[in-house]
């Protein structure tokens, strides 16, 4: 129900009410019907929290590890892995609660008390208790608790910033208002969640709860089926699909080939089983839930708390940031950026402007005059004597406040308000207003608010604008510009974003011409081409609406519901971040492939996002994504390191079947290598530091796949070679020595290939000696721990265990320096031909 084009009566016959309230048993009828005033979010249940951390191939691909294990006979290795599950759950668990608990000592709770008429009497009410029908008074400083059809207004201004995203105050009236209005046109409408900055008001609830625009704008934030998954977790999933697949085709053959090789029939299954495992990255899941942890700490530590362990993923490939402007990257606090007089005024500027502020003690001043304070307060100002003999409070109809000030019998009245009104009323010759008009148009034309100060002596006292006499004429004396603060920051984040390619939108509910102002400054638009006002969206077709969304990078006079099809919009090409701190950013925060939140804004915007930045700084974005893009190029390694040396296992298996050679590895070999050399290397891998140009590049496209054909290349490159090379010293010393013999040699071939292959996994285009540079302490622990293990292996007391045959020194030495050799410079030659592609790409 439109309320807004209701009159006053007609608002109070439709509630059943009136100008002397509800009766106490109307009352709790009402709330017996309709509710405590309070908003209700539906909670994700506790069963899917329970569930949440299984729901993946990962979780898929370790259980199928622990169930191969117990078939081998194998119960350690399957406890082990199990483990590993129950482990990656208790991560997700622990984050996720004390994430949560962060959150409850964010929340502001406290109770608010509403003054209402009910049967002729003003009492005291709990504003959780508010029902449609009461009839509220609020005064300057007061929370507005529900929403409320105003029956009467005195000088009412209200901040509506929380909602509609604007940091100027709106006027609000009684007069019943025609025609479709925005909520930032509703003047005869107060909003839950807002604050009257000025004035008095009475008016009649007409919505409470969740039928209020907060709770209707809390409807929209339920986030689409997929959303709890990243894109590159999707991605992953995908690859592991794929894997799994393969393996299983490649099990089959496997299978066939060691029976049709004459190998006995059980001995064939437990090296199937075997050489499925070895094929299988079943050491990624729990890797990458490690790393993901320890980025969110990381992250927490740079005041940026990551709710989500998807966020931390996605934040890396996100290609655009859409961000709401107030509060986010402006202060959401007004001051004063410029001053003008007339030349040869007579009048000093800054005291002028100190006296026409009122400087009673509020709840809550008027963002305007706290400005215009902190402005003169860093002003040498003229002292006057005198005091203020009355405050004249905002009028609509003079557009214009004031205060009269007294001293011994003289009466001065300084006003500011809007120019247009004081000049109307100024005395000024011709050349004065040309000057004032060209001085106003340029100050607008940078998005300032322009606010025109003008004084005046009076014969007498006067308590309103109406007191005046007609004739009344006003002395000009300056005009003041202000605007919401950029944030420090905010110019090198988005300078930063914009060099890593990634785009930046500026989402508001201001004006035209202030949103383009604030986008040049910004340095995202550098014409007035770029910058949307949103209100046309209502007369365009979809196709429309699709053509200047993408092209846009400014949005004017944005409502929730535009902003939520914006970001929709945006979604079917862009992997896209966005942010906000009010309650008109949650359903895009909610729905945003990452949601952003301010650690300063409204609850319900923090309940919703991904990510909240607790210090409120822009730049923490940029620090994030740099964490994001870290984790996914670390997550990249893993694969590569761990499917390379996989894959070349697999290989050495099924090429010795075709070609007729004994099997070079034993499975219980294959497992050590699985469990023991890769293992102690891929979470190391995955902690390493960014590469220096990880925030000059590009990000992944949303299609792109998650290993592109470079690194494919080189993972089969990688393969090949260790394959090979095992293969030639498995005949070698198989013709040599015997079978055994040659079976430690390519055992402990393959392992220190795989330490090679750490080294070649550090970096993607840098060479393994410069990257030595860089120091990563995990590694180089990992490493060591798995050449202590492969000592023991050899020649202590796992060698019967492993079917370990003597060898002699000087073969093991030599086989092991041409393995690392090898390895390493099949790569630097690969990664140096990298170099040389992109550079010419580039060109």
């Amino acid at each position: 129900m439109l309320f807004y084009h209701r009159s006053i009566d007609e608002t109070y016959d439709s509630l059943r009410s009136g100008p002397d309230g509800l009766s106490r048993h109307e009352s709790e009828t009402r709330l017996a019907s309709h509710g405590l005033n309070i908003l209700k979010i539906k909670t994700e249940p506790l069963w899917r929290i329970i569930v949440e951390p299984f729901r993946s191939v990962f979780m898929l691909v370790l259980f199928v590890a622990a169930v191969i294990s117990f078939i081998q006979k194998a119960p350690i290795d399957g406890v082990i892995v199990l483990s590993i599950m129950m482990i990656s759950a208790l991560i997700y668990y622990t984050q996720r609660f004390s994430t949560e608990r962060i959150l409850r000592s964010l929340q502001k709770k406290s109770s608010q008390s509403v003054e209402v008429i009910r049967h002729k009497e003003i009492v005291h009410v709990d504003a959780t208790y508010l029902v449609p029908g009461d009839v509220v008074i609020l005064r300057e400083g007061d929370k507005v608790p529900a929403d409320i059809r105003l029956t009467s207004a005195n000088g009412v201004k209200v901040d509506e910033a929380m909602l509609t995203g604007e940091s100027v105050a709106v006027d609000k009236n009684t007069e019943t208002l025609g025609d479709k209005k925005e909520i930032y046109e509703q003047r005869n409408m107060l909003f839950q969640g807002t604050f009257l900055v000025s004035g008095s008001a009475t008016g009649i609830v007409v919505f409470t709860g969740n039928e209020t625009e907060f709770g209707r704008i809390a409807a929209l934030t339920k986030k689409s089926s997929d959303s709890s998954v990243s894109p590159v977790q999707k991605k992953i999933d995908r690859l592991l699909s794929l894997i799994i697949a393969v393996i299983a085709g490649t099990a089959v053959v496997a299978f066939a080939l060691a029976l049709i090789r004459g190998v006995e029939f059980t001995e064939a299954i437990r090296f199937v089983l075997a050489m499925t495992v070895s094929a299988v990255p079943e050491g990624l899941p729990v890797a990458i839930s490690v790393i993901l942890v320890l980025g969110m700490r990381r992250m927490s530590a740079k005041k940026a708390l990551v709710r989500t362990m998807k966020a931390i993923e996605t934040i890396g490939v996100i290609t655009t940031i859409a961000s709401d402007k107030t509060g986010t990257l402006t202060e959401n606090k007004l001051s004063v950026q410029e001053t003008w007089q007339l030349d040869g005024s007579s009048h000093h500027l800054p005291t002028i402007a100190h006296r026409s502020v009122n400087h009673e003690p509020n709840q809550r001043t008027d963002p305007l005059d706290t400005a215009i304070s902190q402005f003169t307060n860093g002003e040498t100002l003229v002292e006057y004597k005198g005091s203020v003999e009355s405050i004249l409070p905002f009028d609509q109809a003079f557009a214009m406040s004031g205060n009269v000030w007294h001293h011994k019998g003289r009466y001065d009245l300084i006003v500011k308000g809007a120019p247009e009104q004081i000049l109307d009323k100024s005395s000024l010759t011709k050349k004065q207003r040309t000057e004032i008009d060209q001085a106003l148009t340029r100050l607008t034309a940078l998005g300032y608010r322009v606010i025109a100060l003008a004084a005046t002596e009076l014969t007498v006292p006067v308590n309103t604008f109406q007191d005046m006499h007609a004739k009344q004429r006003l002395e000009f004396v300056g005009l003041v510009a202000v605007a919401d603060s950029l944030r420090p920051t905010v110019r090198h984040a988005i300078t930063t974003a914009l060099n890593a390619g990634v785009s930046v939108r500026m989402i508001t509910g201001d004006h035209f011409e202030t949103a383009y102002a604030i986008g040049k400054q910004l340095g995202l638009v550098s014409s007035r081409d770029e910058v949307f006002d949103s209100r046309l969206m209502n007369n365009m077709t979809d196709k429309q609406i699709k053509q200047r969304i993408t092209s846009a990078t400014v949005f004017s006079r944005v409502t929730p519901e535009n902003k939520f099809k914006i970001l929709q919009i945006l979604k079917i090409t862009e992997v896209v971040a966005m942010t906000g701190d009010g309650v008109n950013d949650v359903p895009a925060v909610s729905n945003a492939d990452v949601g952003i939140a301010m650690g300063s804004g409204s609850q319900i915007a923090k309940d919703a996002g991904d990510i909240i930045l607790l210090n409120n700084d822009f730049g923490s974005i940029v620090a994030a994504m740099r964490e994001g893009r870290i984790v996914f190029a670390n997550i990249r390694r893993m694969l590569f390191y761990l499917l390379s040396s996989n894959t070349a296992e697999v290989l050495i298996m099924i090429v010795a079947l075709i070609i007729g050679l004994p099997l070079p590895l034993l499975p219980v070999q294959i497992l050590w290598v699985n469990l023991v050399s890769e293992t102690s290397v891929v979470i190391p891998l995955g902690l390493e530091p960014g590469e220096r140009s990880i925030m000059k590049n590009r990000p992944i496209s949303p299609t792109a796949p998650l290993l592109g054909r470079y690194m494919i290349s080189r993972i089969a490159l990688v393969a090949v070679t260790m394959s090979a090379l095992c293969l030639g010293l498995f005949g070698y010393f198989y013709s040599q020595y015997g079978v055994e013999y040659g079976q430690t040699i390519v055992f402990t071939s393959i392992v220190v290939m795989v330490w090679a292959n750490a080294f070649n996994a550090r970096s993607t285009y840098e060479s393994a000696f410069t990257r030595l540079r860089v120091w990563n302490k995990g590694l180089f622990l990992g490493i060591g721990a798995s050449v202590v293990l492969q000592i023991l292996a050899v020649f202590g007391p796992f060698q019967g265990i492993l079917h370990i045959h003597p060898i002699a020194i000087g073969d093991l030495f030599i086989s092991s320096i041409i393995s690392f050799v090898v390895i390493i410079l099949v790569v630097e030659v690969h990664k140096f031909i990298g170099r040389r592609l992109r550079v010419a790409t580039a060109k």
